[in-house]
């Protein structure tokens, strides 16, 4: 037997022991957690070459901008400098295709041996991106001149901003989340760069030679563009 010191020097030590080891296995669990790749299957692979706007839930029609669109048109400001004078014109246009996104454009016009992206926006349908999906490519952040509707003296792509929603609308029309997003992106940009309504346009609207973007509805958002923003609806 121990004499009552030693055996109370001896539990104690008996009991630090177990502490230490309960603690060292919570570790070793701890370590094994952080490093399963499995984990993190759901982050983002690296930057991409555009950016997405966070998804904007549909509004009801004819309701008032609420504080959550009005916070969500600031990410639609350049990053890192301001708005430039040379915009005059919205032109807009369909991809001509049942899908798509700005990663998707973006690779097609660099294998045409562009540098990039050749809209400023790209509005998604569903199908690559959510439908009614704003991203905002690297022209826009740049206030870089377009590459999206060519004429001889260049002028729309040197002072259009494009944009393009994803779809075919020579046999299908935009859906009702890409309408909405694009009302509350032309109103952003026609305010902000003091552009009349009558001069967001379309591709043919410009060129006359392509049917792009199909049976769109420009006079409808022309005047739901004219029209003050409580009273406005674009659907």
């Amino acid at each position: 037997m121990f004499p009552s010191a030693n055996r109370c020097g001896f539990i104690g030590l008996v009991l630090l022991a177990l502490i230490l080891a309960v603690g060292g296995c919570a570790g070793k669990r701890g370590a094994a957690a952080k490093s399963n790749p499995a984990q993190h299957a759901s982050e983002p692979a690296g930057p991409h070459s555009y950016r997405p706007t966070p998804y904007q839930p549909e509004q009801p029609r004819g309701a008032a901008p609420s504080r959550q669109m009005e916070s969500l048109s600031n990410t639609w400001f350049p990053r890192g400098r301001p708005i430039s004078p040379r915009w005059t014109y919205v032109v807009i246009h369909h991809s001509a295709t049942p899908s798509g996104s700005g990663r998707a454009f973006d690779a097609h016009h660099r294998a045409k041996g562009w540098d990039e992206l050749g809209y400023h926006f790209v509005i998604g349908n569903g199908t690559q991106t959510p439908d009614g999906h704003i991203e905002v490519g690297p022209r826009w952040d740049k206030q870089k001149h377009g590459a999206h509707c060519k004429t001889p003296d260049n002028y729309y792509n040197d002072h259009g901003i494009g944009i393009c929603l994803v779809g075919d609308f020579t046999s299908t029309r935009p859906t009702r989340r890409q309408l909405a997003s694009l009302y509350r992106l032309t109103r952003f940009l026609t305010q902000s760069c003091r552009i009349p309504p009558d001069r967001v346009t379309t591709h043919c609207g410009v060129t006359r030679k392509t049917q792009c973007p199909g049976n769109f509805p420009i006079q409808p958002l022309r005047k739901a563009l004219s029209a003050p923003a409580q009273a406005s609806s674009f659907q």
